[in-house]
């Protein structure tokens, strides 16, 4: 009977076993480690341009929470490929920038985003004047902002917004996201050349 080393000294089975070996690294790297990602929309220009090529940390999600203003790969409410506003998560696949955390209330006045930590503002009152409120400073943001909320967030979803507001089904549409509908941080943009970048 051939050893195992005589098996593998055959160029065929050699690299049968090489493409093999090959093959289960990447999926298991893809799995839990990072996965690439097309962006496919212009919801989050000048940040990611259409067409561009990202990577997603997926490990980062099994050791902690995400933050406020992180790039999020993840699945929106929906079911299937529909995506609307319900208490499932649809099988499409977004990137969004993590604007409202749990238990906030956020929404936009004059075309500034605000969350606060309670309750929002009163009818009749301002962000200003209210404990716990104030505007957020959003320099990423590329077209106007149009005015929404007050929106009581729950206190296991998040908010997600595009850059690209004018040009963006986010949150404001399908309501805001469980931590196990994120699928990883994108933390760096490989795909073109001239867009490489790391956030």
């Amino acid at each position: 009977m051939a050893s195992l080393r005589e098996i593998r000294k055959n160029p065929i089975v050699d690299l049968v076993t090489t493409v093999v070996i090959a093959v289960g690294i990447a999926y298991l790297v893809q799995a839990f480690i990072v996965k690439p990602y097309r962006v496919p929309s212009g919801s989050m220009e000048p940040t990611i341009a259409i067409g561009e090529r990202i990577i997603a940390a997926r490990f980062t999600m099994r050791f902690q929470d995400p933050s406020r203003n992180q790039i999020i790969v993840f699945h929106p409410n929906g079911v299937g490929a529909d995506v609307y506003d319900t208490d499932t998560a649809s099988s499409e696949t977004f990137v969004k920038r993590l604007i409202g955390m749990p238990g906030e209330t956020i929404g936009a006045i004059g075309g500034k985003v605000y969350v606060c930590s309670g309750d929002g503002p009163t009818e009749g009152g301002s962000v200003k004047s209210t404990p716990g409120c104030g505007f957020l400073d959003q320099s990423f943001v590329s077209s106007p902002q149009d005015d929404f909320g007050p929106t009581k967030i729950a206190d296991n979803r998040y908010f997600m917004m595009g850059d690209n507001r004018a040009d963006s089904d986010d949150s404001r549409n399908w309501g805001p996201v469980t931590k196990e509908q994120m699928i990883g941080i994108a933390f760096m943009s490989y795909w073109p050349p001239s867009r490489i970048s790391i956030w």
